[in-house]
C-alpha cells in the first residue's frame, strides 16, 4: 500500500446542471442539483484513497464541516491533520455544468485561506519515498514550505500549480512531477495557451522548467510527459468516454498519479493510469462521484490515436 500526504483545500461543492452556460446578465434554470465534498486537496486525497493508498490530508475547514469530515473519513482519508476553524466557514464552490460537460466555477476560499505554515506537520514525509501532493488553492507561503520540506525529508513531490500563479525557481527545482494543464503551463512560461497537442509538445520541449518531470493534462486529449533527462515528450492519449461533467478530472489525475508513483510504478506507466482514471471521472456529475476504484482501472479501454 502506498503512503500519500495531500496538502490542500476542502470545499463544500454545489453543482447545478443547465442546458447552456448563462451569458453575462442572463438567468437560466438548473435541471439538476447535487451537493458534495470538493476542493482540490480533498478531491485528490479521495482519488488516491479509492485506488487503495493510505492517504493523510492536511487542510483547514470551518466549524460547519462535520459531515464533510465524516464523508472524507468514510473514503479512507485520514483527517487527523485537518484543523477546524471556529471563526470561519468551510470553503464553498458553486459549479455550473452544461450539457457538453463544460463548466464555470466560483469559489469562496473560506477556511482554506487560513491554512498556515504552523498547520504543516513537522514530518510531512513519514517514510522515505512517500508521495506529497500539493496544489495552489492555499496560501503561497504554505505551498512553498510544503514543497521544500517534503523534498528535504526525502519525499516524492507532486505539485499541481492550480490555480496558476508565479512560482519561484527554488520551489520548482524541488518538485519531482509538476502537473499543470495547458493554461497553467502557458501562465508559468509567460506565453499564449497552445492551440493543439503538437503546439503543446513543442512548447514543453522548449521550456526550461527546473523540475524533474512535467506532465501536462490535456482533457479529452490525454496528457503529455516530459522528463528532465529527455529532450522529447511522450503523448499519452485518453480513452473515448461520454463526458458528463469535467469537474474533478484533473484532481482525479493527480490522485491516481500519486497512487501509482507511491507503488513504485515508473512515470510513463503512472501517467497512463492517471489518464484512464481521469477519463472515468468525467462520466458522472460532481467532482468525486465517478472517481474510480482500482478494479475499474484494470478493465481494458479503447484509446484515441496519438
Amino acid at each position: 500500500m502506498s503512503s500519500i500526504t495531500v496538502v490542500g483545500s476542502v470545499n463544500r461543492d454545489f453543482v447545478l446542471t443547465v442546458k447552456d452556460l448563462p451569458h453575462p446578465g442572463e438567468t437560466v434554470l438548473a435541471r439538476h442539483f447535487v451537493e458534495g465534498v470538493g476542493g482540490k486537496g480533498a478531491n485528490q486525497a479521495v482519488a488516491a484513497a479509492r485506488l487503495g493508498s493510505r492517504v493523510r490530508l492536511v487542510a483547514r475547514v470551518g466549524a460547519d464541516a462535520a459531515t464533510i469530515l465524516d464523508a472524507l473519513a468514510s473514503e479512507g482519508v485520514d483527517v487527523d491533520a485537518v484543523r477546524s476553524d471556529e471563526r470561519a466557514t468551510t470553503g464553498i464552490a458553486a459549479v455550473v455544468v452544461d450539457n457538453a460537460g463544460e463548466n464555470t466555477i466560483v469559489v469562496n476560499p473560506g477556511a482554506n485561506a487560513d491554512l498556515g505554515v504552523q498547520d504543516l506537520p513537522s514530518r510531512l514525509v513519514r517514510s522515505t519515498g512517500e508521495v506529497v501532493v500539493i496544489q495552489n488553492e492555499i496560501a503561497p507561503d504554505v505551498v512553498d514550505l510544503a514543497v521544500l520540506r517534503a523534498r528535504e525529508q526525502g519525499g516524492v513531490v507532486v505539485f499541481n500549480p492550480a490555480p496558476a500563479r508565479p512560482i519561484g525557481t527554488r520551489v520548482l527545482a524541488a518538485v519531482d512531477v509538476l502537473v499543470p494543464n495547458l493554461g497553467e503551463l502557458a501562465s508559468l512560461l509567460g506565453t499564449d495557451r497552445p492551440a493543439t497537442v503538437d503546439d503543446a509538445r513543442g512548447l514543453l520541449e522548449r521550456a526550461a522548467l527546473p523540475c524533474r518531470a512535467v506532465v501536462v493534462t490535456l482533457g479529452a486529449d490525454g496528457a503529455i510527459l516530459k522528463e528532465a533527462h529527455s529532450a522529447n515528450t511522450t503523448h499519452i492519449p485518453a480513452p473515448f468516454v461520454d463526458a458528463v461533467d469535467t469537474v474533478g478530472a484533473g484532481d482525479t489525475f493527480c490522485g491516481a498519479l500519486a497512487d501509482a508513483l507511491g507503488r513504485g510504478t515508473d512515470l510513463p506507466a503512472a501517467v497512463e493510469r492517471a489518464v484512464h482514471a481521469a477519463s472515468h471521472a468525467v462520466t458522472g456529475l460532481g467532482a468525486q462521484t465517478s472517481m474510480p476504484y482500482a478494479a475499474q482501472l484494470d478493465v481494458p479501454a479503447v484509446t484515441s490515436a496519438s
